[in-house]
């Protein structure tokens, strides 16, 4: 099945969106957090756009939401259309292949950077005053324990001391087995919409709501029902949506919302209200997407397609390289300069830097992965 060119845009996006969120954590913590002891703009400043719509151009939690309703579709999307459960099986087969290899280079790199001393975020943290940044590479590197977390660890124990990025991966895993399952038990059910709806409540406060409704576009889609056609005739509600999708996605994940403009959202009965509203911000934004030729053209444009294509590379090693690179070049150039022009030339360099590594490990080792999940699923497992 080839590639849905304009969702590999959308991904390529919260790809560099979710940088840019770390990038601000690590030297301008008080636009995600809030607290003014922390700024390092004019007073006030970032208190402010920390609770405000804008905080929508680095949500990196949100991002992450977009990545788990995509995956959702995207691995229920050929089953959708061919009914076929040889699809199922075929891709729960190559799962873990596809993603262990490039997790595993990527644990390799950090364990190789730690060996040398090459991390300097604690150093860095001390004058941008995030604790967050300081708080990464402070145990001895273990070759062992790095073996583990790249084969076991990362997907079925949530740990991630290597790579903290890594968090998503046992979501990503589990969420994928999620619409494995789920499609093998409901997928050709005439009244799977309520299989839906049950699961949907089960994971209601979890990552896993994503992968629901992820699979949920992809069946719509599919059958082109009475929803698609009602966006087809009203542009009015595509953009209602639209912007209710963007609202939702830009709910602060890391401050306090009282005296912001999101106060009136609070929930008791939530104990995890970032990731209710950014899923279902993620599942606003991706209906209208899928349903709007000109948000297609857009995300199909040659820049989104290239961030698309080296997404997953770019995810797994951009915060290292904050951790090393970004750092050491920051360091180096604060005394020389104010404080926000060395963290323009930081970012602008090691941006750079994510993209061609992002390349290199793209090419010579995502595609790779995939191409050898498909070889060992042909060899060991695929009739004749």
């Amino acid at each position: 099945m080839s590639k849905i060119r304009y969702l590999d845009g959308l991904r390529g996006l919260a790809a560099f969106e979710v940088i840019f969120h770390h990038f601000i954590l690590a030297f301008y913590p008080a636009l995600f957090s809030g607290p003014e002891i922390l700024t390092h703009m004019k007073a006030g400043d970032e208190v402010y756009l920390s609770g405000s719509p804008l905080n929508l151009l680095y949500n990196g939690n949100f991002a992450v939401c977009i990545f788990f309703v995509l995956s959702g579709y995207v691995l229920s999307h050929k089953f959708f259309l061919h009914k076929d459960h040889e699809i199922i099986t075929a891709s729960a087969i190559k799962r873990y292949v596809r993603l262990a290899i490039p997790v595993a280079v990527s644990i390799f790199c950090v364990f190789i950077l730690m060996k040398f001393s090459l991390f300097y975020n604690q150093q860095a943290a001390e004058i941008s005053g995030s604790g967050w940044l300081g708080g990464f590479w402070t145990f001895k590197p273990d070759f062992m324990d790095a073996l583990k977390q790249m084969f076991f660890g990362t997907f079925f124990s949530n740990i991630f001391d290597y790579n903290a990025t890594l968090w998503t991966i046992a979501f990503e895993f589990m969420g994928s087995f999620l619409v494995f399952g789920f499609l093998a038990l409901f997928g050709k059910m005439k009244n799977r919409h309520l299989a839906y709806f049950f699961f949907a409540v089960v994971f209601f406060q979890t990552y896993y709501l994503a992968f629901i409704l992820g699979m949920l576009l992809s069946d719509i889609m599919a059958h082109k029902n009475t929803i698609i056609r009602k966006f087809d005739k009203s542009k009015l509600l595509s953009l209602g949506l639209l912007i209710l999708g963007l609202f939702l996605g830009s709910y602060p994940s890391g401050r306090d919302i009282t005296g912001t403009m999101y106060a009136f959202m609070y929930n008791p009965l939530l104990s995890e209200p970032e990731i209710v509203y950014h899923v279902l911000g993620a599942f606003c934004v991706i209906l209208v997407l899928l349903d709007s030729k000109k948000l297609q053209k857009f995300f199909s444009y040659k820049y989104f397609l290239f961030l698309g294509e080296i997404s997953f590379a770019m995810y797994l090693l951009h915060f290292l390289i904050l951790g090393s690179f970004s750092s050491f070049v920051f360091l180096k150039l604060v005394p020389l300069m104010s404080y926000a022009e060395a963290f323009a030339i930081s970012f602008i360099l090691s941006v750079a830097l994510t993209f061609a590594l992002s390349y290199l490990m793209s090419k010579y080792v995502d595609k790779k992965a995939v191409r050898f999940s498909h070889k060992l699923y042909e060899r060991l497992f695929q009739r004749n």
